[in-house]
């Protein structure tokens, strides 16, 4: 199967992968925003909170069909750091770190609050 073998500074990290039908997705993010007073959750213009990460995770699923997500790597980097992804085809994979199923009344909410938005926004056509 097709997969993304991870290294961060030269060491293996992870090898991610998904069955006949998924999504695995590797994201290196940096965000920087302004922080929040503790207790008025006001926004302090002066100060900011800084955020580099690695995310390698995806979209499996049950043998009843219901969507389950999976995350592989959730981890901070630093300046400087090397991140290398390969793309693999390999049958040897690692187990994902963390496996969270999807509650179909809850995914079926999402979508129904979602329709309703868009039928707020753009009518009913």
């Amino acid at each position: 199967m097709i997969g993304f073998e991870i290294s961060i500074d030269g060491q293996k990290a992870c090898t991610a992968a998904i069955g006949d039908v998924g999504v695995v997705s590797v994201i290196a993010t940096w965000v920087r925003r302004a922080s929040r007073a503790p207790t008025s959750g006001q926004m302090v213009r002066a100060q900011f909170e800084e955020e580099l990460t690695l995310d390698v995770g995806g979209l499996d699923h049950d043998p009843d069909g219901a969507g389950v997500n999976v995350k592989w790597l959730d981890r901070s980097l630093r300046v400087g750091q090397r991140i290398t992804v390969t793309v693999v085809d390999t049958a040897h994979i690692d187990p994902p770190v963390s496996r969270q199923r999807e509650d179909p009344a809850s995914a079926e909410q999402r979508k129904r609050e979602y329709y309703e938005r868009l039928k707020r926004e753009y009518g009913d056509v």
